[in-house]
This record gives structure tokens, C-alpha cells and sequence, in this order.
């Protein structure tokens, strides 16, 4: 096997290894966000360190795709353009496959927008970054398709075994999602005891505490 690989480009290595790297990511990254709103994962760690996770998990693999593009634009033997790789279905290899790889680079763009601009839209910003993460879970299938179709060993034995492996994980995860209570929000302060009504002092009313980051 090693001599098989010797004669293979190290680009080529480095794409198939980057791209499913990526694909795993994304499966990680689907699986943490459909978990966060059960218990499963309740004693990991508290809801803001989870959602920190997730979003780290986001970042990197956003992080190996752009680093799949790159590879693929110094690659010799296709010799990708940025246009192919940035408009869906212009690849003179294998188009409709390479394609839904750019579907599904387009469908992670928004949530990781919209996640930077939330906090600064206020209400609307929590209601299309909820949207967004519609589409960035959906891009999970068109990834997955992008693998099976654009890969040269998505046939092999270990590549079927990690990819029945993924898809197992997101079934119990939404399986997970119905069937296991949500997280039990925080209990809210006990309420301060009210002044006497001869107190000649005006209470002011409590402030509301802090919203719990949407964990979507």
C-alpha cells in the first residue's frame, strides 16, 4: 500500500485529506448542534461552553475546506479555476459532483455571517441566524453527496464505513432531539422582598437577567 502511495501526487494526498477532514467536521458540527438543545450533553460542560465548542468546530471546518479549495487550484493534474470552484457546475471535471461542493460551501457562508452580525441586529439578527442554520444543516446531504460522487476512493471499505458512521451519528442525534427533554432552563433569581409600604423610597423594578445564548 505504501508503495501504492508513493506514486501518487502529494496533492492529491493532501485534497482527499483535507476534504475529508472537512466532511468529518461538518458531521461534528451538525451532531453538537442538534445535541445542544437536549441533555445528552448537559454534564459536559455548561451551555456557553458548549456553544463555544460548536462554534469552534464551525470554524475548522470551515477552515479545511477553504484549505480543499486552495490544494485544488495548485493541483496539476485538473488545474481547477477560482470560477469552477466558486460558481456552481463550470468544472470541466466532473461539473454536477464539484458542484454540489460549491452548493454546499455557499450554504455554510451565511450562518457564519449572520453569527458575527447578530448581537448588532438584535431580534432580527436571532431570527435569520435561526434561518441560516437551516440551510448550513442542510448542507450536510449536499456535502456528503459532493463526497461520494467528486471522491476517487469514496468506494473503498474504510471511506463506506466513515460515512455510514456519520450518517448513524446524526439518526441518533435527531433521534436524540425527539425523544430526550430539552435542556431545563435557568431558575430565575428569587425575587427581592418588597419594601415596607412606609418606606418613602420608590422601588425600582429588577432588572432581567441576561437571555441564554440561543443554542441552535
Amino acid at each position: 500500500m505504501l508503495d501504492a502511495l508513493a506514486n501518487v501526487p502529494w496533492t492529491w494526498l493532501l485534497i482527499r485529506a483535507s476534504g475529508i477532514t472537512a466532511w468529518g467536521l461538518l458531521t461534528a458540527v451538525v451532531v453538537w448542534g442538534i445535541l445542544l438543545r437536549t441533555r445528552v450533553l448537559g454534564r459536559v460542560a455548561s451551555p456557553q461552553g458548549l456553544l463555544v465548542m460548536h462554534r469552534w468546530l464551525s470554524a475548522l471546518a470551515l477552515g479545511f475546506l477553504f484549505l480543499h479549495m486552495g490544494l485544488l487550484l495548485i493541483d496539476p493534474a485538473v488545474q481547477f479555476t477560482p470560477t469552477q470552484l466558486l460558481v456552481p457546475f463550470t468544472s470541466t471535471w466532473q461539473p454536477f459532483a464539484v458542484g454540489l461542493g460549491t452548493i454546499a460551501l455557499w450554504m455554510l457562508i451565511p450562518v457564519s455571517v449572520m453569527g458575527r452580525l447578530r448581537t448588532r441586529l438584535g431580534k432580527a439578527g436571532n431570527a435569520w441566524f435561526r434561518r441560516t442554520h437551516f440551510i448550513a444543516y442542510a448542507a450536510w446531504p449536499v456535502a456528503t453527496a459532493h463526497y461520494v460522487l467528486a471522491g476517487t476512493d469514496a468506494i473503498a471499505q474504510w471511506s463506506i464505513a466513515l460515512l455510514i458512521a456519520g450518517t448513524s451519528l446524526i439518526v441518533l442525534a435527531l433521534l436524540a432531539r425527539a425523544f430526550v427533554p430539552p435542556a431545563a432552563p435557568r431558575r430565575a433569581a428569587t425575587a427581592t422582598p418588597k419594601a415596607p409600604a412606609s418606606a418613602e423610597v420608590a422601588a425600582e423594578p429588577a432588572a432581567e437577567a441576561p437571555a441564554e445564548p440561543a443554542l441552535v
